[in-house]
């Protein structure tokens, strides 16, 4: 996670970074919703064999483009990242066509949905507009990311102990991304075009894991569980 400082000089050279970022992002939401609702529940595993896949490949990809000139929007990483944001998608469909399938359950995803988009919209709005370097936070968010994983993985093997603190991890897994969306539009405010697509799966990443924990949290109080 680089600091939003370190991409002051490339951004005076190259200065539409974040309306690139911008177009990228909201052509993966579109994919990450046809992945949702169009791929086979039964695929599920494999679109997050492809996800995780995916995210190794980026980067080289990211750096061919930069090399060969191309933009993000002609360049591999472009196409990739609409790949990526369909299998993420995919990998989250068993549970959204499941809840899809039911009033009651259809009306808590629109819920969870309303929720992220506007904690999203906030927290990427302030950093934009903050001048505040929000990347003295990346050392302290990294760790909380990785205590969050472990508690994660840990959960899945001690669900019984770990059960009764699931509204906390949910809302500590929600406020955590919500910070990294935070800084991240930060970034995107001070990246250079080349860096776009790296930018914008880093910012869909924050969404992605935002929506899963506030569904999971409405679903906790709906008398249901479900995790990504």
């Amino acid at each position: 996670m680089a600091f939003a400082g370190g991409y002051e000089s490339r951004a005076a050279e190259r200065p539409v970074g974040l309306s690139h970022v911008m177009g990228i992002l909201s052509f993966m939401f579109l994919a990450m919703a046809a992945g949702a609702f169009l791929v086979p529940p039964s695929m599920s595993w494999p679109a997050f064999f492809v996800e995780i896949a995916l995210l190794f490949i980026l980067p080289g990809m990211a750096r061919r483009d930069r090399a060969q000139g191309r933009t993000a929007s002609s360049g591999t990483a472009g196409a990739l990242a609409l790949v990526f944001a369909a299998a993420a998608g995919g990998f989250l469909a068993p549970v959204v066509q499941g809840l899809d399938q039911t009033g009651a359950g259809g009306s808590l995803l629109a819920e969870a949905a309303v929720i992220s988009f506007t904690v999203f919209a906030l927290f990427g709005l302030y950093g934009l507009t903050t001048r505040r370097n929000l990347g003295t936070l990346s050392r302290f968010l990294m760790i909380a990311l990785l205590v969050l994983l472990g508690i994660l993985v840990l959960s899945f093997f001690f669900s019984r102990f770990f059960s009764p603190f699931g509204l906390l991890i949910g809302i500590g897994g929600a406020a955590l991304f919500a910070i990294m969306t935070a800084l991240d539009f930060q970034r995107a405010k001070y990246a250079g075009a080349d860096d776009a697509v790296m930018v914008a799966v880093s910012i869909f990443l924050d969404f992605v894991n935002l929506f899963v924990f506030i569904l999971d949290i409405l679903m906790i109080f709906g008398g249901g569980r479900g995790r990504r």
